[in-house]
């Protein structure tokens, strides 16, 4: 189990002129993290040529990419075409994060709520799993695993048993990006679902001075179960705060070392 560091840590920052070189040097030299996830628009581009040079600088940095992170596809539009093209967005990075080495590929599912749609009705289910089945198909092509990130308020799936229905109805292999703090029922649902993780978000609104979440008190045990049953993948810090990044996300970051190996 190895520390990353997600690039929407510093998402202002990438907004306002960072560039991904700057942030590896950060990634490597002061956090002194194994990984990267990095968010699919704050990449330079998409064609093969600015792919590998992202790729070449984290080997310059010594880091690896351990998720890229489709922001943002959603299956559970109520329009047929417009989910058509978030299959093919999820596809073209799918190849995206081949040519960048990277580990695991993060989507979402869908968000019913953000369309009037409901989340118990089968129609919903039923376009999602769809657009799905199609990926899981397409990501037999690729190295990376494709993974669905657990997704509270408006999400399709916000609960283990939501985990659990979604990848019952898709044949293949569907990963599961399992964030620490998104689920609606807390640490009952990380409990439950701790064994399907391919990848992992340690979310943070807030950085106690310790570098502990103080909304999330279970972190230690999460981390602790991860360790238990041998985990090899990456856990990634995702700092979502208002503060100051530079003085916030080492903090966190040192805290949750102590927990795992960079």
């Amino acid at each position: 189990m190895r520390l990353a560091c997600s690039s929407y840590s510093y998402n202002e920052e990438l907004e306002d002129g960072m560039d991904l070189a700057e942030f590896f040097e950060i990634c490597a030299a002061d956090l002194d993290v194994a990984g990267v996830e990095l968010i699919d628009e704050h990449l330079p581009g998409d064609d093969p040529d600015s792919l590998d040079r992202v790729a070449d600088l984290a080997v310059d940095h010594g880091l690896e990419i351990a998720c890229l992170s489709v922001f943002y596809n959603d299956f559970a539009k109520a329009s047929r075409e417009e989910r058509r093209e978030d299959v093919r967005l999820v596809r073209d990075w799918l190849d995206g994060a081949d040519r960048l080495g990277a580990d695991v590929v993060r989507a979402f599912t869908g968000f019913p709520g953000l369309h009037d749609r409901d989340h118990g009705d089968p129609a919903v289910w039923r376009d999602v799993t769809t657009c799905l089945q199609e990926c899981v198909d397409y990501a037999r092509t690729v190295e990376p695993t494709l993974a669905v990130e657990n997704h509270n308020h408006d999400g399709l799936i916000r609960t283990a048993d939501d985990i659990f229905r979604v990848r019952s109805g898709v044949n293949g292999d569907l990963g599961l990006v399992l964030d620490l703090a998104n689920y609606v029922d807390g640490v009952d649902s990380v409990r439950r679902s701790l064994h399907l993780a391919d990848h992992v978000h340690a979310a943070y609104d807030d950085v106690a001075a310790d570098g502990s979440e103080p909304s999330y008190e279970h972190y230690d045990e999460a981390l602790a179960s991860l360790a238990d049953r041998r985990y090899d993948g990456f856990v990634t810090v995702e700092y979502e705060g208002d503060g100051n990044p530079f003085e916030e996300v080492p903090r966190a970051v040192n805290y949750l070392a102590d927990r795992v190996d960079r």
